[in-house]
Parts: C-alpha cells; structure tokens; sequence
C-alpha cells in the first residue's frame, strides 16, 4: 500500500467516525447537496442548443440523472479523493479530470456505439468538480467575482501554489501572504487522530463542529459564498458551451438529443 492510499484511509476513517458521530451528512465537506442540486438544476434546465431547425433541451429525466451523478461525488469514500473537489491544493488532478471527463462525453454520444446514460453520468460528476473549485480554493479571495471564472477548467491542466509557499501562514483557517496572490484550496490531514491538521503553513478546507475554521464557502454562513455561487453557475453553463461546440458536437442533431435524452 502506497503512503498516499494510507494517508487516504487514514483520513477517510476519521471522517468516518466523525460523520456517525455527529451525524454529520456526507456533503458536509463541500457544498451542500441542495445548493449543488440547486446549481446544477438551474443551469440544466435552462440551457438550449440550436440544432437546425430544433432547438433542443435536456429532458427532466436526463436532468434527474446529471443531478443524481452530482451528488454522488460526495458519497463519503469519494471524500478523500482531492481531484475530486478540488481539496488539497490538487488543481493538476482536478483539472485534469473535468478535461478527461468532457472528452468521455462526447466520445460517448458520438461513438458508433454510443452510450449515453455513462456520458450523462460523467457529465454529473464533472460539474460537481467545477463547481467545488469556486467554494473550496480562494479564486473569490484573489479578486474574481462573477462572470469572471476561471476559464482554464475544462480547457487546460493547471496548477497552484507550490507546496512550499504559506498560503495561511499565521492561522491554517485565514488566508494570508502568498493565500491572498496564489491559488490555493484547503487541505484535509489527519493529525492526532483530529482531521484539522494541514501541511505548515498551508490552509484547512474546514470540518463542522470538529473544526469549523477553514476557507471553504460551501454553504450560505460562509464569507465569500454568493459569489462563489454565482461563479459555480457561469462555470458549468461554460463548460456545456464547451462540450456542444466541439467540433464533433455542434451541428450533430443526433448526439445532442443523446445526451439530453430526447426521444425521436
């Protein structure tokens, strides 16, 4: 077993004990699953592709399942996956995965065999990862308000801060020096049997009640979370702009209603 897979069950089993003893909801390390539900609701249902002469809308079951896919990323054993969400600084793992996801989208609806019902899965988990960039690192901090998101995500591999620049140098759950110029997200680590441990000098995502301090804004109590929503809305409405221009995409009448699960 890796270090990395240790250090993972490590923290998952804390997380673990923490969730069943105070009850405490597998979404409570990201944002709630209501405002993720609400997000991903509001772009989905709104959002409309002019095909030839159609103009064409995801259909309330293929919404259901995208939302379905969203929340699932914050099942309990995907906690402890950074790339997931954007947790530990992890902007390398994070962007690549949404760039992956958008080419298994539309590898899915556009393949001699195509398969939907996955694409339509990856395209849930995917907008959950975009979403969590805005609520989990600090690109509300460094001066971004809406529409300005980051426009790498789903286009581009990036990263942040090195491992060795104090992003929360006085206080792990106060952005500060290079927290306040670098992009950087908060950690999650094991420390003393207590998940409220990071690296030195680096910043806590935040636990509630455990350890309630951190720079997240996954929920309405959290400085910086309307804007970090507003942001999550332009960033997934971007990242289906992306995923229907593509070349293989624009134009196919038959993949788009793939995709939105509209029937002939």
């Amino acid at each position: 077993m890796t270090q990395q897979k240790m250090i993972n069950g490590m923290i998952f089993a804390c997380l673990l004990s923490i969730g069943f003893l105070l009850g405490m909801p597998d979404s409570a390390l990201a944002f709630k699953v209501p405002i993720h539900e609400e997000i991903t609701r509001e772009v989905f249902a709104d959002f409309k592709v002019v095909a030839g002469s159609e103009t064409l809308k995801f259909t309330d079951y293929a919404i259901d399942q995208i939302l379905k896919a969203n929340k699932d990323t914050d099942d309990l054993p995907n906690q402890v996956n950074s790339e997931k969400h954007f947790d530990g600084e992890d902007f390398v793992g994070g962007s690549q995965r949404v760039k992956d996801l958008k080419e298994r989208v539309i590898s899915k609806v556009t393949a001699t065999e195509p398969y939907p019902t996955s694409a339509r899965n990856d395209l849930g988990t995917a907008s959950h990862t975009i979403q969590d960039f805005y609520a989990h690192s600090n690109w509300v901090e460094l001066g971004h308000s809406s529409p300005n998101i980051n426009t790498k995500i789903g286009r581009e591999i990036f990263s942040g801060a090195e491992k060795n620049i104090p992003t929360c140098p006085n206080d792990p759950g106060t952005l500060g020096g290079e927290g306040l110029r670098q992009l950087t997200s908060g950690y999650f680590i094991l420390s003393n049997n207590v998940a409220c441990g990071v690296p030195p000098g680096k910043c806590r995502h935040g636990v509630p009640v455990v350890c309630s301090t951190g720079i997240n804004k996954d929920d309405s109590s959290r400085q910086g979370f309307d804007t970090a929503r507003s942001l999550a809305v332009s960033a997934t409405k971007d990242y289906l702009n992306q995923i229907f221009s593509d070349s293989r995409m624009a134009g196919n009448v038959n993949a788009i209603k793939l995709l939105m699960r509209i029937n002939n």
